[in-house]
């Protein structure tokens, strides 16, 4: 079945990312809802026939089956339990929810009203990680007790003094934006657990990094001089109940000359050392690698080569096939949202539940 989507938020992401793709994939944009009224002008070319509403409602959810939500992160929760209680499929922007309180309800929301929920989950879908999660699940270096992650930029502060870096709207800075993806990653190699404790350092902005926005994505609205109200670095070490620790480092602006990822895991019989750049930042690695050490002994272990777009796409084509056939995993997409919803929960304490 062809899907009438309500696309929820028309940011850079909606415009750049998923828009694309939903046309791509056969989908069609029925409804735009944001308040900006200049928002289905953005998308006039891929969704000329689409509805513009400000805010969500029974009309606007009208004659679609499924909301793409990107809106503000403080929106997320409340506007995916009412696209599921309209009778809805729910695809979720990371970070999907700030606490488990609000996964939770997520969850039974869709068990309740048959609505699927997926969260986004492009970095899973990378040809790299995939070649990594293989080797950790082909006991390659045997029981995973430590996973060192981290995406650090040089210049990419999303959009200064827009909604990413205003706290009541954003609710958390890069630790949340950049670290979900890496947490997608960790965490999917230790099975899903539920993060119980955090030891935090959030960073916050200097002033100076108003001017370091991130100039691949083309906004406009950001100013040198803008406030950033949510941190720009993160730092925090995590504590999962299947025993495993998880460091994580992320960094929207840095003294670093490259935006790198690096994701090492730490096993019984060997590690495994991602090098690479998350993204779609032009001040990337260039050689990316991905090293197995056992006893000494180094091996590259091989991947092929992706399109900055091409792990969006592989994640939105295989979300759509599966609502379209009634095959989505859902226990499997809880699980995953139970995982990541406990970090954040553990790295985000005093957040309103």
């Amino acid at each position: 079945m062809a899907q009438g989507v309500a696309l929820v938020g028309s940011g850079w992401v909606s415009r750049t990312i998923w828009a694309p793709l939903l046309y791509r994939h056969g989908a069609r944009i029925v409804s735009i809802i944001d308040p900006d009224p200049q928002a289905s002008q953005a998308l006039a070319t891929l969704a000329p026939t689409a509805r513009l509403h400000a805010c969500m409602s029974n009309l606007a959810l009208q004659d679609c089956n499924l909301a793409l939500i990107c809106s503000p992160n403080a929106n997320h929760t409340r506007q995916a339990l009412r696209a599921m209680e309209q009778g809805l499929n729910v695809i979720l922007e990371k970070p999907a929810c700030l606490s488990l309180c609000h996964a939770q309800d997520l969850i039974e929301c869709s068990r309740q009203t048959g609505g699927r929920l997926s969260v986004t989950a492009a970095a899973s879908h990378r040809s790299d990680v995939r070649a990594l999660l293989d080797a950790v699940a082909s006991n390659t270096i045997g029981k995973v007790h430590c996973i060192d992650i981290a995406w650090r930029r040089h210049n990419g502060v999303p959009r200064p003094g827009s909604w990413f870096t205003c706290a009541d709207l954003a609710l958390a800075g890069s630790g949340a934006d950049l670290g979900w993806h890496l947490l997608e990653v960790a965490l999917q190699a230790l099975g899903y657990p539920l993060v119980d404790a955090a030891l935090c350092n959030h960073v916050p902005a200097d002033g100076s990094e108003g001017a370091r926005q991130a100039s691949w994505r083309a906004d406009s609205g950001g100013h040198d001089h803008a406030i950033l109200e949510v941190e720009s670095q993160s730092y925090s070490a995590l504590r999962t109940q299947a025993g495993a620790m998880v460091f994580l480092r992320t960094a929207w602006s840095s003294h670093q000359p490259l935006d790198e990822t690096t994701i090492t895991l730490y096993g019984s019989a060997g590690e495994l050392r991602l090098h690479t750049t998350f993204g779609f930042s032009q001040n990337r690695v260039q050689t990316p690698s991905l090293i197995l050490s056992i006893e000494g002994n180094l091996r590259h272990l091989a991947f092929e080569s992706d399109d900055n777009l091409a792990p969006y796409s592989a994640y939105l084509s295989q979300t759509l096939d599966d609502l379209g056939k009634g095959t989505t995993d859902s226990e499997l997409e809880f699980c995953k949202l139970r995982s990541l919803a406990s970090a954040m929960s553990a790295m985000y304490p005093n957040l309103p539940n």
